[in-house]
């Protein structure tokens, strides 16, 4: 087929700085020539120095014993199938063979899993193409077979896969926009370049999602952002927030900025204003949808912002470039972005459409009590420094915290937090970036041995904090959370790790920040040799 010649190339390096590399599978029955891989390996792998293969797969050729090879290869597997084209030749689109048409896509999720745990991206079906609406008009009937197979589908298989709702994406560009009728008969290819497009936007957006490659933070002025006016200015009970009139574009922006929240991004508050009217406001403003409990960090006062958002960085035991900051001055983000400039800025302004934000690429199944636990450690930090100012002996300090430490091999609910964690990382680390799916690959892997520690105090429980691995002799992934430094963590999952294996050589790849964590694994195993990704 054209198609998979075109598809079946490999995206070489111009250089030998690549952050990763990515395979990708793709099972369809349509064509999508002469754009998605352009698209796809140009406009968003390459920019990024990821070296990219591509794999087609044609449903109608869809042989296991064929493209073994490719799944196997595969990181990312996209299932992306037409459905007026697979079921005019399958059946009838009744009520009564929405089953048939589920089994049918749960039998090929099936045939993939038998040959690889990659991360599969299911494309869900649309039937904006029929064309009845000329003669009927744009009338509403119960029909909605695609939509009960879509529904039924998400609900046997969203345990496993990632969806993308079609649909969203076809209203996003516009029907009109979507199709290429042209293509359809000449080649197969049904889709246009603006809907090709949006959707290799969404699979790039999918493939962040899974490696977490995301922001961390987002830092908030008040003034203007999260209400309207300036409260020194004009007083709490006159600012504009409401769910009505000129206080909704703010009041709208704290539900976005909440939904944030509970998909994992720290908040901070950095505002030019008095500590007391901001905390009222948290606390005793009715129309607030933000409260203090979903501050990790506040730092409100006269200062400059540059050096508040350093204060906020340090605080938290994140980069700066982990940081996102958002004021409506023009002035303040000028300052921000010539002193800071690994900050990402954002201006806000009225009837903005929050595009700015898609620098976060955020999971929709994080845990809310890991979240909760997160926020809470950040908060009572300043307990805990008021403690450490009453010892001199950091040994003494440590008795104080009450510290309870649990290490256990990892449980399948653990899987999400110790992906995240190995991926968000960077400091006290072996470098080591697990996604979901390699989880799933290692734990069935002989002589393997994964752990998680959770970690409490007598302030608050931290959660899971670390994990480490070890593949037979080999230390292959060691990791622990900025949350736990300082609390002599790392030398207790060294002496485990002493206790229960021989560790005769250990992996170790550079984020940039990690320098002492190859220093310290270097002291606690002088015999180990080293396996790094830059000729160790």
């Amino acid at each position: 087929m054209e198609n998979k010649k075109l598809f079946d190339y490999a995206n070489k390096p111009k250089n030998n700085n690549l952050l990763d590399t990515v395979n990708i599978a793709v099972i369809s029955n349509i064509s999508f020539d002469p754009f998605f891989v352009p698209l796809m390996v140009k406009k968003f792998f390459d920019s990024n120095n990821v070296y990219s293969k591509i794999f087609p797969i044609p449903l109608e050729e869809y042989n296991l014993t064929e493209h073994k090879e490719s799944l196997s290869a595969s990181e990312l597997i996209i299932v992306w199938l037409n459905f007026e084209l697979l079921f005019s030749a399958f059946c009838t689109p009744t009520t009564k063979s929405v089953g048939d048409a589920v089994m049918l896509q749960k039998n090929i999720f099936d045939d993939i899993s038998c040959i690889s745990k990659a991360k599969i991206l299911w494309v869900l079906f649309e039937d904006y193409y029929d064309r009845t609406h000329v003669s009927i008009g744009h009338v509403f009937f119960n029909d909605g077979f695609v939509e009960k197979i879509n529904i039924e589908l998400f609900e046997t298989l969203k345990k496993e896969v990632s969806f993308v709702d079609l649909k969203q994406l076809i209203a996003k560009v516009g029907i009109a926009n979507a199709y290429d009728i042209k293509g359809k008969y000449r080649w197969n290819s049904l889709y246009s370049k603006t809907l090709i497009e949006a959707a290799v936007y969404e699979i790039h957006k999918h493939y962040l999602i899974n490696k977490n490659i995301t922001k961390k933070c987002l830092v908030l002025d008040c003034d203007n952002v999260l209400w309207g006016g300036l409260i020194s200015e004009v007083g709490i009970e006159n600012v504009s927030l409401s769910s009505g009139g000129l206080g909704r574009e703010y009041q709208d922006f704290q539900r976005f900025v909440l939904s944030l929240y509970y998909r994992g991004v720290i908040l901070a508050v950095c505002s030019r204003n008095d500590f007391v009217d901001v905390m009222t406001m948290f606390n005793n403003h009715t129309e607030m949808i933000l409260k203090e409990e979903h501050i990790a960090c506040f730092q409100v006062n006269w200062n400059i912002k540059p050096y508040n958002i350093k204060k906020i960085a340090n605080a938290l035991n994140i980069g700066l470039d982990s940081i996102v900051f958002i004021d409506d001055s023009l002035y303040e983000i000028e300052a921000v972005k010539s002193t800071l400039p690994e900050v990402t800025t954002v201006l806000y302004k009225r009837d903005m459409d929050y595009g700015q934000f898609s620098c976060f690429n955020l999971k929709n199944n994080i845990e809310i009590t890991d979240i909760e636990k997160r926020n809470q450690t950040y908060r009572t930090n300043k307990s805990r420094e008021v403690l450490k100012s009453q010892y001199e002996d950091d040994a003494d300090y440590i008795k104080a915290l009450k510290i309870v430490l649990k290490i256990h091999e990892i449980k399948l609910i653990e899987y999400n937090r110790i992906s995240e964690l190995t991926q968000r990382t960077n400091r006290r680390t072996n470098g080591k970036r697990l996604t979901v799916e390699d989880i799933k690959k290692r734990v069935e892997m002989e002589n393997t041995s994964l752990y998680s520690i959770s970690l409490s105090d007598c302030f608050s429980d931290l959660g899971i904090v670390g994990a480490f691995e070890i593949y037979g002799t080999c230390l292959t992934l060691f990791s622990l959370s900025c949350r736990a430094l300082g609390r002599k963590v790392e030398e207790k999952m060294l002496d485990f790790i002493a206790d229960k294996h021989t560790i005769l050589k250990y992996e170790f790849y550079s984020t940039g920040r990690n320098d002492d964590t190859q220093a310290m694994l270097s002291t606690a195993f002088p015999n180990a040799i080293l396996i790094s990704n830059f000729g160790g």
